[in-house]
């Protein structure tokens, strides 16, 4: 990279001034069906667990009479009250209708369910419900006293998804509001938490003390306003507890693979996380590990650290790591980076568990992560769509882009994409490749190779496809994007689906004469959502007989860090020429192998990356990809 972003200074007041500038988003968010998300224990910690409640509340025989609801009311989901306590959210958007998953779900949990509160359940009714949006619910309850305490915490099961809706915790003393916090504010949009959530607010301190206290639940369907629409989805709660904070009580906020927060600056890249990445890459930046933590107790924290563990697809334990430790005051944050980083030997699905403790704090909650090193194929999306941007357009033919650090020289083979539901069978698509000019501003996105034009066909849509670079194109370390493409046209239309949220600036829309936003026409917006677009690595070098397949030959290991080891199992062969070339067509190393029955190679000083294998005699030939690490 020829230039390294600080992001810490850009999310800074005076940075992001500058950065506006140079740098605009544009949001083409649509309205997406759940996805049901595979929960995990997100564990309260012993401390926490260990802190008796004062005040509770778990909906057993519904919402209490002397609390107070709104117009748009929050509602109670129980046994012998229909729908009852085994559905969720009833809107258009729900899906499956999965209710809360917390403790004492069966006996009853109450519900703001915007989503259903505007479309009745119908997609695409919008405004038709009983209590369309804008719409606020905001649920209070009776007098609580916290006299005796100077603080306080909240814990609470909260199962909560999002388009434009926001979930606040409202205090009042005497009657009066004084203070408002935000749950869930790093949910995105089209996102939701798990349903077994538990949710930590820390009661304000000019709240606690006061003996007529007030707890106002609102989720707020008004102010906050996405593409011309506010409010939805929904907000699910139960096993309210109200508890002396603890002395000490650390949480787990945030977690990553790629080094995105510390660790970006000891590398070219960006710190992205990858969660398909070929072999080759995570050699030349192996995996680094970061959490970051809050101290949510009462005292100081001593002795924190960050812990890490990594498992393969058998469940096995192939690394571990731990961070420096360090003192976290009263309500900070802080990232910690491991120690180590791990470069996995082979190809295969690593499940990582992330988790803090201190002196005082044998373990906070864990944080589980999922990782899957490939072959060939560079991806940033999840694998399962969670909305879509439209590419083929009639007011233009707009490109949707993802970045890639790269690491180790490469060939490009090809791009993948999965394209949107609504696509149209027919419509041309095409695939291009970027290197990132990260120099200037804004960024300028240079071409290097463009694919073909191919028609979509019926068994594409909602589907992956495969578009080939012709011939593969070799690129080098440094940022690199893949774009895909489109046309302008009346009907003929496409969209690239999206999985998950993208970091800042590393995925882009370019507009061709949409007006997606106030910039001019070619201008790379960056979006939040990343786009299911993968780079597949591979060669152009002519097919032949694989040497692992190859009766007389025998090549090990591969991939190769130090040595390579060649053995002959036909010594009829006689002499062989061992030529290897690098993605260029350079020949970085050429030996010849006599007779003998294994003949080991030092390859230690080659660099890593892929390579071509060539063997050859008078009689004999055949050529392989090989790996160096």
């Amino acid at each position: 990279m020829k230039s390294n972003i600080m992001k810490k200074i850009l999310l800074s007041i005076l940075a992001s001034i500058l950065f506006l500038f140079s740098h605009s988003q544009v949001s083409n968010l649509k309205f997406t069906y759940e996805k049901e998300k595979a929960g995990y224990a997100n564990q309260v910690s012993d401390n926490l667990r260990q802190s008796a409640p004062f005040w509770s509340e778990d909906f057993q025989s519904g919402i209490p009479t002397s609390w107070t609801n709104s117009t748009a009311p929050w509602a109670y989901r129980g046994p012998g009250i229909p729908p009852g306590a085994g559905v969720g959210s009833q809107g258009a958007y729900a899906s499956n209708s999965t209710p809360i998953a917390s403790p004492t779900a069966n006996n009853g949990f109450i519900i703001f369910d915007s989503d259903y509160y505007d479309n009745n359940g119908v997609a695409g009714a919008f405004g038709t419900g009983m209590y369309p949006c804008p719409h606020i619910g905001d649920l209070r309850t009776d007098m609580i006293d916290m006299s005796p305490y100077s603080d306080v915490t909240l814990k609470m099961n909260s199962y909560y998804r999002t388009f434009a809706g926001q979930a606040f915790v409202d205090f009042y003393v005497n009657g009066n509001f004084n203070s408002r916090v935000q749950v869930h504010s790093d949910i995105a949009t089209n996102d939701a938490t798990f349903t077994d959530q538990v949710a930590l607010v820390r009661v304000p301190f000019s709240v606690v003390g006061n003996s007529n206290v007030q707890l106002s639940f609102v989720f707020e369907g008004t102010s906050n306003v996405i593409n011309a629409f506010s409010g939805y989805y929904f907000w699910m709660i139960d096993d309210l507890e109200l508890m002396e904070t603890p002395s000490f009580l650390l949480e787990t906020v945030d977690a990553n693979h790629g080094g995105w927060e510390v660790g970006y600056a000891t590398t070219t890249g960006f710190g992205i996380d990858y969660t398909f990445k070929p072999l080759t890459q995570s050699a030349a930046n192996p995996y680094m590990f970061e959490l970051k933590v809050a101290n949510a107790g009462a005292k100081n924290l001593n002795g924190i650290k960050m812990n890490v563990s990594i498992n393969n697809a058998i469940g096995s334990q192939v690394f571990s790591s731990s961070s420096d430790t360090t003192t976290l005051v009263i309500l900070d944050t802080a990232t910690y980076l491991a120690n180590q980083t791990y470069d996995p030997a082979t190809i295969g699905v690593y499940d990582i568990s992330y988790w803090a403790t201190s002196d005082s704090v044998l373990s906070s909650d864990t944080i589980q992560m999922q990782a899957v090193i490939t072959d060939s194929v560079y991806g940033r999306d999840y694998g399962s769509p969670d909305g879509n941007w439209r590419v083929a357009r009639d007011c233009g033919g707009l490109q949707l882009l993802n970045i890639f650090d790269i690491y180790s020289n490469e060939q490009v083979s090809s791009a993948s994409a999965h394209i949107a539901d609504y696509s149209r069978p027919g419509t041309p698509v095409y695939a291009v490749l970027y290197e990132v000019d990260t120099t200037q501003s804004p960024w300028a996105f240079i071409q290097l190779a463009q694919t073909d034009d191919y028609n979509l066909q019926a068994q594409d849509i909602d589907n992956w496809i495969n578009l080939a670079f012709k011939p593969a194109y070799n690129i080098f370390p440094g940022p690199h994007a893949i774009a895909i493409g489109g046309y302008a046209h009346p009907l003929d239309t496409f969209g690239v689906s999206t999985s998950g949220d993208a970091e800042i600036l590393m995925s882009r829309i370019q507009d061709n004469g949409c007006n997606l936003g106030t910039q001019a026409f070619g201008y790379w917006y960056y979006i939040s959502t990343t786009p299911m677009i993968r780079m597949n690595f591979g060669s152009t070098w002519p097919s032949a007989v694989s040497l692992e397949k190859n009766k007389n030959l025998r090549i090990f290991p591969n991939p190769a860090q130090n040595s390579l080891n060649i053995e002959l199992l036909d010594s009829s062969l006689g002499e062989i020429v061992l030529e290897i070339f690098d993605i260029t067509g350079k020949l970085v190393l050429n030996e010849r192998i006599e007779n003998c029955q294994i003949k080991t190679i030092d390859v230690s000083h080659i660099d890593k990356g892929n390579y071509m294998l060539s063997l050859k005699n008078k009689n004999y030939s055949t050529k392989t990809k090989i790996t160096i690490k």
